[in-house]
């Protein structure tokens, strides 16, 4: 496939990037989206885990894929390269495992400690230890990696673990920016145009923020709220039920899952707003490209969005029948929808996916001489472009991983459960992440909440909504009052 970022071909890249010190490749704009946001994912393992072993284990993952050990470089024209130079050791934090639940609580601590980007390294680990059960987090800035990513590394890690002579064959990660679908040549012209037009504005009064005025913000944001999640889970009888009903059905589970959700919430809350009717289904190009590019480490999803409101006068299986066919046909021809993201100017690109954040923490944008001058200047196409990003921003995300043909047997260990939590939007109600391991499948149901006030209520809500996406798929007796 052909790069769609001009200013960014694969020839300037090689040869820009010898002036980075251990340069492991640079960040693409749609990559660096993400960077305010973070993944996780979460191994239940059955076993005495040794803290000393899955040191050593993850010492040998972080030689096999490079960007856990990586920071960003910014270069003078404001392009993030990622670097493996001069990064600090990969981490372990171990803690006394007390419950089932208490990973929730240590995302939610992990939340509110940003990353220090230019430092590293950008993910981190976490061991939840009891002799018994563990739970292996692994929590990551979106910008460097996906979900598949982190599932991964978890299985390269366990598998170090186990066989810790095992040759370490270092995976390089592939440049997204060229494998992604670059649309049709008129469509490309267009958006340079609009694009270029906001990119020349940005230049005339640019912005430009920095570590500092990046942990006031978040450290504000993350003192006001918190990442909750509600849990449906599915055994090994009970998916092959629901395999046998969406195969009945003209479905896939993945589909009959997100129709599920979307009916449970129109239930429980009522249909989303006009304008907001869409939902983003993310997806793993590395199953989709015609290329093998191996089980790398790196961000390597890729997105599509379309318009689609469950239909009550149609059934269920109707319903999740019409989503699975468009889905199909999206991921199929890989939609090609997001590529303006590559045409942005990187700044403005930072300003605007920082921006919403003057209007859900205001108080932090006192606290540096920067995030002032960004707030006083509201004129600024930067916050045009974020308003009409956010009115037309999908009311929900959906992310299966689908069923991972990984061992579950490690030595003495034995991966028992995983659960996948992909970034919560205080702008789209439902954010889902699936992933089924060994047998047993769990999806989670992402979603933010204040610390204070009404959070409660907003769990209330979405523990009906699971029991109620439980009783379309048909399993009615699953449904519970507790979140997980």
């Amino acid at each position: 496939m052909i790069n769609v970022d001009d200013e960014m071909n694969h020839d300037v890249q090689k040869t820009r990037g010898t002036n980075i010190p251990g340069c492991a490749g640079y960040l693409s704009n749609f990559e660096r989206l993400w960077s305010l946001a973070n993944v996780a994912m979460v191994a239940r393992i059955v076993g005495d885990v040794s803290k000393e072993d899955l040191q050593q284990a993850l010492i040998k993952a972080r030689h096999i894929h490079p960007l856990i050990g990586s920071r960003i470089i910014f270069d003078d024209r404001n392009v993030a390269w990622l670097s493996t130079d001069d990064v600090p050791e990969t981490v372990l934090r171990i803690a006394q495992r007390t419950s089932d639940v208490q990973w929730q609580d240590e995302i939610r601590r992990e939340n509110m400690l940003p990353f220090q980007r230019e430092i590293g390294p950008m993910i981190r680990f976490i061991l939840l230890y009891s002799p018994e059960v563990s739970e292996l987090i692994v929590f990551a800035n979106h910008s460097i990696c996906d979900g598949m990513s982190l599932a991964i590394l978890i299985r390269d890690i366990l598998i170090c673990y186990s066989n810790p002579l095992i040759e370490a064959r270092v995976l390089n990660p592939p440049t997204m920016a060229n494998r992604v679908p670059k649309g049709s040549f008129l469509s490309r012209l267009a958006k340079k145009a609009v694009i270029g037009y906001y990119n020349s504005q940005w230049k005339n009064r640019p912005h430009f923020l920095n570590q500092a005025d990046y942990n006031e913000v978040m450290a504000y944001y993350w003192g006001k709220n918190r990442h909750s999640i509600v849990l449906l889970q599915l055994e090994r009888d009970e998916i092959s039920d629901l395999v046998a009903r969406c195969r009945e059905n003209g479905s896939t589970v993945g589909s009959a899952l997100t129709a599920a959700f979307l009916a449970a919430y129109q239930d429980v809350v009522g249909p989303f707003p006009n304008g907001r009717r869409r939902i983003t289904i993310a997806y793993d190009l590395r199953r989709h490209l015609g290329e093998n590019v191996g089980d790398v480490f790196c961000f390597f999803a890729w997105g599509t969005t379309f318009p689609f409101s469950y239909d009550e006068r149609k059934s269920f299986w109707k319903n999740a029948h019409d989503l699975h066919v468009i889905i199909q046909k999206k991921v199929g021809k890989l939609d090609a929808s997001n590529t303006e993201l590559f045409y942005f100017d990187p700044g403005l690109l930072d300003i605007f996916n920082f921006s919403p954040f003057l209007h859900l923490v205001p108080e932090a944008f006192n606290r540096t001489e920067r995030l002032a001058a960004l707030a006083q200047d509201t004129k600024n196409v930067a916050f045009s472009i974020s308003r009409k990003f956010i009115s037309t921003y999908p009311s929900a995300g959906i992310t299966s991983l689908g069923c991972l043909d990984f061992p579950v047997t490690f030595s003495h260990l034995r991966l028992e459960l995983m659960f996948f939590v992909p970034p919560a939007s205080p702008f789209a109600p439902l954010i889902i992440g699936g992933i089924s391991v060994g047998g047993k499948l769990v999806f989670s149901l992402n979603y933010v909440e204040p610390v204070e006030g009404e959070s409660s209520s907003i769990t209330t809500n979405m523990i009906k909504i699971r029991n109620l996406a439980l009783e379309y798929l048909g399993f009615p007796e699953k449904a519970n009052d507790i979140a997980i």
